[in-house]
């Protein structure tokens, strides 16, 4: 690993100088492009969630809507059945009509009648009203359902949407990426090792213009002799306060 010496900012004295910056400015331009295809396809599974959302409402909603008919269709088949046993202790009451013997047994046999069919039209009652619940549910059910059908065609064609565009970013980091391996080649190895080195801390800006005696990377003054090596462009040297790789680039 290298580690700059404190106060003696040269890097990289041989060779051809402006060759040598050139390549690390050029590297750097396609490091930097890059790393935000990088951090943009980081943003791919919460762009897709957030194209998802209208279909989690949907879905949420059709199940809502089930749930709602499966209840309305319990309560039916619950009244149905209810009513199914009433009827049919109607029935026996009138068969054991013959069996009465005195005027007392009699009457009251008439009471358990009339309380049974009044249950029996209570429930026929009922049992009309849930029809209608099942038939509004059912209702419902068909309505959610299409739109959740909408909502999951319209999502399919936004993720095909939202992933075609990082196709194109995959194709372009990989054009990127062999560009740059060509160019790697061109460096020294100091130079190289010492790039890679600083790219670590800063993907996006390990070399950075010397401006107006500062450094814009971190924006702390470059002291005059160092940023008068810098506008010579003889030597390349870092900023000896962030370490990165300098050039000059006039105001």
């Amino acid at each position: 690993m290298i580690r700059p010496v404190p106060g003696a900012c040269i890097l990289y004295a041989g060779g051809n100088v402006l060759d040598e910056l050139r390549v690390l400015v050029e590297v750097q331009g396609l490091d930097a492009r890059l790393h935000q295809i990088e951090k943009d396809r980081e943003r791919l599974p919460r762009l897709i969630k957030i194209a998802s959302e209208d279909l989690n409402i949907a879905e949420s909603d059709a199940a809502a809507a089930e749930a709602a008919l499966n209840a309305a269709n319990k309560s039916k088949v619950d009244v149905d059945t209810e009513l199914q046993t009433e009827n049919e202790h109607l029935r026996k009451l009138k068969l054991r009509s013959t069996e009465i013997k005195t005027n007392k047994e009699y009457f009251a046999h008439l009471k358990e009648i009339e309380d049974c069919q009044k249950k029996i039209s209570g429930l026929e009652e009922t049992t009309l009203v849930l029809m209608e619940d099942v038939e509004k549910a059912g209702a419902v059910v068909t309505e959610k359902t299409a739109r959740l059908d909408e909502e999951k065609a319209k999502f399919a064609e936004n993720k095909v949407r939202i992933e075609q565009k990082f196709v194109s970013g995959d194709n372009e980091h990989k054009e990127l990426t062999e560009k740059r391996g060509v160019l790697m080649k061109q460096l020294s190895s100091e130079n190289k090792a010492y790039y890679c080195e600083i790219l670590k801390l800063f993907p996006d800006s390990a070399v950075a213009p010397a401006r107006d005696g500062m450094c814009t990377g971190c924006r702390m003054t470059i002291p005059p002799q160092v940023f008068q090596n810098v506008r010579k462009g003889e030597t390349i040297v870092h900023c000896n306060n962030c370490r990165r790789v300098l050039y000059f680039k006039e105001a």
